[in-house]
């Protein structure tokens, strides 16, 4: 598929298309910061805690082959009964998680 046409019928319609300024511009911009500039950045602490659990979580060895092994025949023989409730509470959880962030 040839894709070098691909946009010559679409019309600019998005009004924050604006175009970029030159590098020259912008980098003219930076170097006018005063030495006594009152900017500053706060970084929590969520990367440290993030690299942490993910030491962590290397020195963990979980074998759950067993139980793996044990739901696929029971999926197979036709044992196996989801249960609803459980199911429908997780989803429940799993929103209210997601409403909180």
């Amino acid at each position: 598929m040839d894709i070098k046409n691909l946009t010559t019928g679409v019309l600019p319609s998005r009004s924050n298309d604006q175009p970029k300024a030159p590098a020259k511009e912008i980098d003219e911009r930076v170097n006018t910061a005063t030495p006594n500039s009152t900017d500053k950045v706060t970084l929590t602490d969520f990367l440290s805690q993030a690299r942490e659990l993910e030491t962590k979580s290397q020195d963990v060895n979980v074998d759950n082959s067993e139980k793996i092994a044990a739901l696929k025949a029971a999926i197979n023989d036709g044992s196996y009964q989801v249960d609803s409730q459980k199911v429908a509470e997780k989803l429940i959880q799993t929103e209210a998680l997601f409403a909180k962030a």
